[in-house]
């Protein structure tokens, strides 16, 4: 009796171990193609005063109202828009003016995807 008791203990085990594997394989496999596909980038927004523009160099930092700088990089696409909603360049952004940004982290550096702008008094 206790043999045929060990050969049906050991059946049951086959039996969950063969319903559980292919579960843990087709796990992997979406954790797989998750790691190989690059994950789509957070846009993300910060608001402050523009402490630096170098447009030769296309980057530029934001002072937030909390004393924290934030490097961001642009290039021609991105998108500014000053506060009267007319299309603007970057150049034309001034040191001091009240900022919202919209921006993208990509490994370690954040790049710039849409600007809107308040000028600085006196612009």
């Amino acid at each position: 009796m206790s043999f045929k008791t060990n050969v049906l203990g050991i059946w049951i085990g086959l039996l969950a171990a063969s319903l559980t594997v292919p579960g843990l394989a087709q796990e992997k496999k979406a954790e797989e193609k998750k790691g190989g596909e690059p994950a789509k980038a957070k846009v993300e927004k910060v608001s402050g005063d523009i402490g630096l523009l170098d447009t030769e160099k296309n980057y530029m930092i934001v002072v937030t109202k909390e004393g924290k700088l934030v490097t961001l990089d642009f290039n021609a696409k991105t998108k500014v828009t000053e506060l009267r909603d007319t299309k603007t360049k970057m150049a034309d952004v001034g040191l001091g003016s009240s900022a919202t940004i919209e921006y993208i982290t990509k490994g370690e550096k954040n790049f710039l995807s849409k600007m809107t702008f308040v000028p600085a008094k006196g612009e």
